[in-house]
């Protein structure tokens, strides 16, 4: 009997990470024998139920299969993450905003902290992946992170002198 993968189904956020992984890589891997785990008892608080399962599933499931599935996920992170930082990239902006509407000449100093601001975020919210030198856009996420850094230290300059 050859097994079939069946789609990724979404978990809760609510589950521990473990759990996520575990069922994540069961339900793309063979089918588990029936039943993975004892039935619960119909007044088990939702917890104890979920870690009895989880522990099921992780004396079943395959270890190299479990990583896997955590490498594929973080590799959709980094993607999605990556074209959420460049589709809002502060660096593409032309013109200084505040609150949706065109910074007059005595707040271009307070634009420009914002800005600054806005780089750094961006600049930190990449920072937890550029240890992902496996995926392929790794280059890129390397330069725009340098980019961000040195743009939110000029901006931040610009806007302190202006300040002053």
């Amino acid at each position: 009997m050859t097994a079939t993968p069946r789609p990724a189904v979404r978990l809760p956020l609510r589950l521990p990470p473990t759990v996520r992984g575990a069922c994540a890589a069961v339900q793309t891997v063979a089918p588990l024998p029936e039943p993975v785990a004892p039935a619960p008892d119909p007044d088990a608080p939702l917890p104890e139920v979920l870690a009895e399962q989880a522990a099921a599933l992780a004396e079943v499931a395959d270890p190299a299969a479990l990583e896997a599935a955590r490498r594929e996920r973080r590799a959709r992170d980094l993607v999605e993450d990556l074209d959420a930082v460049l589709a809002r990239c502060p660096l593409d902006e032309t013109v200084l905003m505040i609150d949706l509407q065109p910074a007059k000449e005595g707040e271009r100093g307070r634009a420009l902290g914002r800005r600054s601001a806005r780089c750094g975020g961006s600049a930190a919210r990449l920072r937890a992946y550029l240890r992902d030198d496996w995926h392929p856009r790794h280059g890129e996420l390397v330069a725009l992170h340098d980019r961000l850094i040195d743009a939110e230290a000029r901006l931040r300059t610009e806007s302190r002198a202006l300040s002053c």
